[in-house]
């Protein structure tokens, strides 16, 4: 293996880094060096050691040395099997931190692990840090000295020890937020989501990069990681009273930045304390799981406590995870304190597509810790969880509940079951304060006289730069995106496009039926179809950019909107997607409805949008300007606006009636509860 040598002039942007073989890497371990030549070689062996064999990686080193350290890097890097990428600075701007934010620039993963070269950060605790990102559904991971099994015995005697105590004192009393939460904000050792940065509005100055990382960046979705820091294994520290006076210029640089924003993040504001025994929902920093720590720290004035209860929540991969997950970031970013309580801390038995929640037997627990909150934003339909919910603690009986309904369950070879179960899931609704949809259809659908008010709020989209499709001659490109479940339509999809020289279908996504379709593909010849299986969001975003079509052949109202359409929207691809209550909705004019279960008309609607280029690229339009219009700030800021209504509304109803429920305590008056479409 062999090393890339990159000269980066100051002002100016690293070269393009080699490609390994082709492969984007799963993390990047950035290391900035100034002198630490002796330390290099034991450096990649250790970390060569450490990370799994099938885990793809790189080391970015960045150098700012005045000894034969970039040659020892460069040498060294023959020798080991990760590939090592060095960018040599002729100036060291910014110090240690610009060195950090500029191997940062160059990762190419979705992870990156920062880390000192002289070995006092074990690289044996990387993969524990990329794991418990991956697991935690958090940005930033930090390893921490000071946490239960952490320890800093590696500082130089008693008074390193005491500066940095106290420099992490000072750090929390100036900054707050997320850095108050953190028990290591100094740290020099974390894991970060390299999609959660915002590089540009970096300012770097000294030592302390993970402040500059957390405050510019808005990093509020943290969890810490216990490590025992150790001696040197070569050299002499770099700390001196110089780097002190630039701390504390570094910290009046960061104070400033956050009294000029214009809204404080506050998504690290953390919970205090679990709902009921072991069930604990996901804070706004990851709870204790796998060595994380609960982070503590006071709501801010003026925000939400909100208690977000669903099914499926990060880790868990499905198009309701990914939204529960954007909205309550979004809600936390807008100062707001929300926990999320799902499958993830409640048990649940999984029988093919039934799901049956044990939420009712833990409800006691929960229950006691309701009036904690303002505000619940219960998500369903789910047997045995919204239903629980919303009869044990709707209609009035406490915490108001801003109930979002997805869609009319249904599963296949139960619909006369599932048709029972609907009818008596929308009488239980009708207990919450408001409800939400994400579509016209089923907010007619849950309208009822004297019934709760309903809103509609589409789910959002991050909208990214349109790409350039050329106008050249080759076959369809047509994307499927979505979980390999029976309801997603595939066994018609795949015959539809098998055999079509005019149509290349791609297949990302996972599940317990995927190699049955891998078979059925197999079994038509198909062999104009790929399967990729799960993809980073970054590879998924090349899939978008890359076709001209999203496909979504779904068969049954269990599939209610189609976030996945909506994100293929935004990068310009034409909808095709069967004839469903909201998914129909989204695509609206900018695409194609075809009838479910119908792979004669599916592929007859893919052949003429292969045989009229000039359609296709109209259509492409359409769907984008569509998407333009349901960002998710948008989103975010309607719902913000039902869970202050629905709060304000529950508090007048207790002062007529002579009483002050909790929950409406600070609460801001206004209006009340409009029925209105704000979609």
């Amino acid at each position: 293996m062999s090393a890339h040598l990159a000269v980066h002039e100051p002002g100016t942007a690293p070269r393009p880094l080699p490609r390994h073989g082709g492969r984007r890497p799963e993390l990047s371990v950035v290391i900035p060096t100034f002198n630490e030549a002796e330390n290099i070689d034991e450096l990649l062996r250790q970390l060569s050691a450490a990370l799994p064999a099938d885990l793809s990686a790189e080391a970015i080193f960045v150098d700012d040395s005045t000894d034969e350290t970039p040659s020892v890097i460069a040498a060294a890097g023959e020798h080991h099997r990760i590939p090592v990428t060095l960018l040599h600075r002729r100036e060291a701007v910014g110090g240690l931190g610009g060195a950090v934010v500029e191997g940062l620039r160059a990762a190419r993963s979705p992870w990156a692990v920062v880390m000192d070269a002289d070995l006092q950060h074990p690289p044996s605790l990387v993969p524990t840090l990329l794991a418990q990102g991956r697991e935690s559904g958090a940005d930033l991971v930090v390893a921490t000295r000071y946490a239960p099994g952490g320890s800093n015995s590696g500082l130089d005697g008693g008074y390193r020890r005491v500066v940095s105590r106290a420099s992490t004192a000072v750090a929390a009393t100036v900054l707050g937020g997320p850095v108050r939460a953190l028990t290591d904000p100094m740290s020099g050792f974390f894991a970060v989501r390299t999609a959660a940065l915002r590089l540009d509005a970096a300012r770097p100055l000294g030592y302390k990069v993970l402040l500059e990382l957390i405050v510019r960046s808005g990093l509020t979705r943290v969890a810490e990681v216990p490590y025992q820091f150790r001696a040197r294994h070569a050299g002499t520290s770099k700390s001196t009273l110089r780097e002190g006076v630039r701390y504390l210029r570094h910290l009046a640089a960061l104070r400033q930045a956050q009294r000029s924003a214009p809204r404080p993040s506050a998504a690290g504001e953390a919970a205090a304390g679990p709902v009921a025994g072991e069930v604990r929902p996901a804070r706004s920093v990851p709870p204790r799981h796998h060595g994380v720590l609960d982070l503590r720290d006071r709501r801010p004035e003026g925000g939400l406590d909100v208690l977000v209860i669903t099914s499926e929540a990060p880790p868990i991969v499905s198009g309701i995870s990914r939204c529960v997950d954007r909205l309550s970031t979004g809600l936390r970013a807008r100062g707001h304190r929300v926990d999320v309580l799902s499958s993830v801390q409640i048990p649940r038995l999984t029988a093919g597509e039934v799901r049956l929640s044990a939420l009712a037997a833990r409800w006691p627990g929960i229950a006691r810790r309701l009036d904690d909150y303002d505000v619940i934003n219960l998500h369903g339909p789910v047997p045995t969880m919204s239903d629980v919910v919303l009869l044990l603690a709707g209609s009035c009986r406490g915490t108001p509940i801003v109930y979002t309904h997805h869609s009319a369950l249904a599963v296949r070879g139960a619909e006369r079951l599932c048709a029972i179960y609907n009818r008596i899931h929308r009488a239980l609704s009708g207990r919450a304060d408001m409800i939400l949809t994400t579509s016209e259809h089923y907010a007619q659908r849950e309208r009822r006289p004297g019934g709760p008010p309903v809103r509609v709020v589409p789910w959002g989209v991050d909208i990214r730069p349109q790409p350039l499709r050329p106008c050249i001659d080759r076959p369809l490109r047509v994307l499927f995106v979505g979980q390999m479940r029976p309801y997603k339509g595939l066994e018609w999809l795949l015959p539809a496009v098998a055999g079509q020289p005019g149509i290349e279908l791609t297949l990302v996504g996972d599940g317990r039926h995927r190699q049955d379709y891998e078979r059925l593909a197999a079994d038509l010849n198909a062999s104009n179809v790929r399967f990729l299986g799960r993809v980073p969001d970054e590879a998924l975003h090349h899939e978008y950019d890359r076709n001209d079509v999203v496909v979504l052949p779904s068969v049954t109202q269990a599939e209610a909107f189609g976030l996945v359409v909506l994100e293929g929207m935004a990068s310009g691809c034409v909808p095709v997607v069967s004839d469903l209550p909201g998914v129909r909705d989204v695509v609206a004019d900018a695409g194609t409805v075809v009838p479910p279960r119908d792979e004669n008309v599916l592929r007859a609607a893919l052949l003429d949008l292969a045989a009229d280029r000039a359609r296709l690229r109209h259509l492409g339009r359409l769907a984008r300007r569509r998407a333009e219009g349901l960002g998710w700030d948008t989103c975010v800021e309607r719902y913000e606006d039902a869970l202050f209504d629905a709060v304000a509304h529950r508090g007048r109803q207790a002062r007529r009636a002579g009483t002050e429920h909790p929950s409406a305590v600070g609460c801001p008056s206004g209006p009340g509860l409009r029925d209105e479409e704000t979609g």
